[in-house]
């Protein structure tokens, strides 16, 4: 049989665990929010790609690499995976 202070450790420990589990995770990057904006703001003639020069206001981006058809501008996809990441399978 297990003893009291045993029993109230175990479940105390239960309690925190599940406490953790329900914190949201911190994010550490911009959101899919943060990009459409961006991306908007950047797309100056509004023709739903962003050029190279449209793009020098974009920080943190590196436009070669984000620029994976090799057509000279940005698609809203394009962005979102320079600057959050691809999405995930499924």
């Amino acid at each position: 049989m297990m003893k009291p202070l045993a029993l109230a450790t175990l479940a105390a420990f239960g309690f925190s665990v599940l406490a953790a589990c329900d914190q949201e995770p911190e994010s550490s990057g911009p959101t899919l929010l943060d990009v459409q904006r961006s991306f908007e703001r950047a797309d100056g003639n509004k023709d739903g790609l962003v050029s190279p020069n449209e793009a020098s206001s974009i920080a943190n981006l590196d436009f070669a690499a984000a620029d994976t058809d090799k057509n000279g501008a940005l698609t809203p996809e394009e962005l979102e995976v320079a600057l959050v990441g691809p999405a995930p399978p499924g």
